[in-house]
């Protein structure tokens, strides 16, 4: 029997609220078609259902949490993993980082959605490629370009500056990425999570 979880209030405000500016549409602007990128697409956000606690219950959580999404586009999925976060009495900290470039969602963010995150966001401007993330121990991304080619770098860029056991988690294809390419990359563990997998480094 599939048991029924109701979503937190505050993630449905968000989510309604993020519908206004997310659009289809966005896919036929020439600066993704012409930088191989996908426009914003929401996560499924059904593989994010106590994704901490699954974590968690499996040692991967550290006592000192930096987690980044690449892409974040209007931070719906990070959000919901924020909200997580605010559950744990352990003594867990957690600090989240979101990376996006494109101008229009990082207005609309900054007016109608910053002020959700009660200044536990640093939204960074910039290109996913340009920042380092040996910062952070987990890896938030949903399949941002669209060739296999800038996928792999992005993910060896990844994998090459984050620090052992931190983790990478790619919403697309189950954890999988497009096409399972995670599952072929050196210097990563596919760790089963459920019905979803997740990457530590080795």
């Amino acid at each position: 029997m599939v048991e029924e979880i109701t979503p937190n209030e505050q993630l449905v405000k968000y989510y309604q609220e993020s519908r206004s500016l997310w659009t289809e549409f966005d896919s036929s602007k020439p600066e993704f078609i012409q930088n191989e990128e996908w426009h914003y697409v929401l996560s499924n956000l059904e593989q994010n259902i106590f994704l901490l606690q699954r974590l968690d219950e499996r040692n991967l959580l550290k006592e000192k949490n930096f987690i980044c999404d690449c892409g974040i586009g209007l931070g719906v999925a990070l959000f919901d993993i924020y909200l997580q976060s605010k559950l744990f009495t352990d003594g867990k900290t957690f600090k989240f980082s979101g990376i996006e470039k494109q101008k229009n969602y990082l207005e609309f963010f900054k007016k109608r959605l910053i002020d959700f995150w009660e200044e536990n966001l640093n939204l960074i401007e910039d290109d996913i490629m340009n920042q380092n993330y040996s910062k952070y121990n987990i890896v938030y991304t949903y399949t941002p370009f669209k060739t296999t080619e800038k996928l792999i770098n992005f993910y060896s860029k990844i994998i090459n500056e984050i620090e052992p056991g931190s983790i990478l988690i790619e919403n697309k294809n189950a954890g999988l990425g497009m096409h399972g390419i995670l599952t072929e990359l050196k210097g990563l563990k596919k760790l089963e999570i459920d019905d979803i997998v997740v990457f530590q480094k080795i």
